[in-house]
């Protein structure tokens, strides 16, 4: 039984997830996103704003989505997000004077309402599509821990004679 129960935990801690980050820049506010490797949002994770010096500049907290927006008019900062547990992603970023010039200017294309929304419903297929491959995998995960749980076993009774 002790090598069982020592077997299972070590199956749970192959399947350990993994905190992601993304931020983007724009019009002088970082949008954070904070997910861990299943899709989840990571909920009221902390999240640090720090200089360059690693002063540190905001705090605040994700919302359920694992989402927040910044007003910051920093050009190089650390951004860093905590889910506890020893779970935490930092991502620096530096801008440049002209990045941060052109955002200023606003020098981007102008794109049509028509073609975000095209490029939208194509972006959701790809997620349905996603999200039915994860599932897929997570029965795949599942039927491979079994395997290895029962091959274990069989390893074992082979000794004991």
């Amino acid at each position: 039984m002790k090598i069982f129960l020592a077997l299972s935990l070590l199956c749970f801690s192959l399947f350990a997830h993994k905190l992601n980050l993304f931020t983007d820049y724009e019009n002088q506010t970082l949008y954070i996103s904070a997910y861990f490797a299943n899709g989840n949002g990571c909920q009221n994770c902390e999240v640090k704003i720090k200089d360059k010096d690693k002063k540190l500049l905001q705090k605040t907290f994700t919302n359920k989505k694992g989402e927040v927006s910044i007003d910051i008019k920093e050009n190089n900062f650390y951004v860093s997000v905590d889910a506890k547990g020893g779970h935490i992603a930092t991502k620096k970023i530096s801008l440049s004077k002209e990045e941060k010039q052109a955002i200023k200017d606003n020098s981007f294309k102008s794109i049509n309402k028509s073609d975000l929304e095209k490029e939208n419903e194509r972006l959701k297929a790809k997620v349905k599509a996603l999200e039915s491959k994860l599932e897929n995998m997570n029965i795949l995960k599942t039927i491979f821990a079994l395997l290895v749980i029962i091959g274990l076993f069989y390893i074992l009774k082979r000794v004991k004679r």
